[in-house]
């Protein structure tokens, strides 16, 4: 196990699996979308006592990645100036940065929930085409991932490269939606503080997504400013709605019970008792 505290590496991730079964969750999207933000959000929040859903947080193996990303946005000096985590290098390898939370849920049952922290230029080549070099990590993540957060990001979406924007956005939803199942998606409008003057863009990435009818889909506003008290507690309820939509998923699984064989006395003993 990583005990240095910084994000895991696969090796870690299979060492975390001796413990408890992993949910992992894979945040897409282009570059400066809003992922690691989300990431720095999220835990500064569970750092000041909140909790996702009924979720509590109960440690993490990768303290020191999420103090990293957090630090920049604690205020220091006297500044009120928000700042942002710096953009994750795509030069992070074929397997993205994983950041690790140990939640427990009111029944006191453990969740090893672990995040990706991947470049958004993987998707930038996932999204174009699918066996690229550079894609090998989005391929990963959309491969093992248990449920997914797409960026949407709301300055670039009200900026003169809009009609590009959209189309990325689609394009990797396009991708996340292959094979999904019953995986849920989520999709994340970032930036939310930044005013929504061209609507008819959002308007038609949630109908290109909707036609796909992913079985679980949900919205969520989120922005680091504090204009609207709900786009904070939105990035707790994603996280939230995404485990929720997992483990129930997970509850309905019905286990393959083998048929009884003819040879086999006892299995048919016990069809008969039965």
């Amino acid at each position: 196990m990583n005990w240095t505290g910084s994000a895991m590496g696969l090796t870690d991730l299979q060492s975390l699996t001796a413990r408890s079964r992993i949910l992992l969750i894979g945040l897409a999207g282009m570059e400066n979308a809003g992922k690691t933000t989300f990431l720095a959000l999220l835990y500064s929040l569970l750092r000041r006592g909140q909790s996702i859903n009924h979720y509590r947080f109960a440690g993490s193996y990768t303290l020191s990645g999420w103090e990293l990303i957090t630090s920049f946005l604690t205020f220091e000096n006297g500044s009120n100036q928000v700042t942002f985590p710096p953009h994750t290098s795509r030069n992070a390898g074929r397997i993205p940065g994983l950041l690790h939370l140990a939640l427990k849920t009111e029944a006191d049952y453990l969740l090893d929930v672990v995040f990706t922290d991947a470049p958004g230029e993987w998707f930038n080549e996932w999204r174009s085409y699918q066996q690229a070099d550079n894609a090998v990590g989005a391929e990963w993540i959309h491969h093992h991932g248990d449920g997914f957060l797409l960026f949407a990001d709301c300055e670039e979406l009200a900026g003169i490269n809009r009609g590009i924007t959209r189309t990325n956005i689609q394009m990797i939803a396009d991708r996340l939606v292959v094979n999904l199942g019953s995986r849920p998606l989520g999709l994340v409008w970032s930036k939310s503080d930044v005013e929504n003057n061209r609507p008819a863009m959002r308007e038609k990435i949630q109908s290109h997504i909707q036609t796909k009818a992913p079985q679980h889909y949900q919205e969520f506003s989120v922005s680091v400013m504090q204009n609207d008290p709900q786009w904070h507690q939105q990035v707790l309820q994603a996280v939230g709605w995404l485990l929720d939509t997992i483990e129930h998923a997970a509850d309905q699984q019905v286990p393959t019970i083998p048929l009884a064989d003819t040879d086999d006395l006892f299995l048919l003993r016990r069809s008969v008792l039965v």
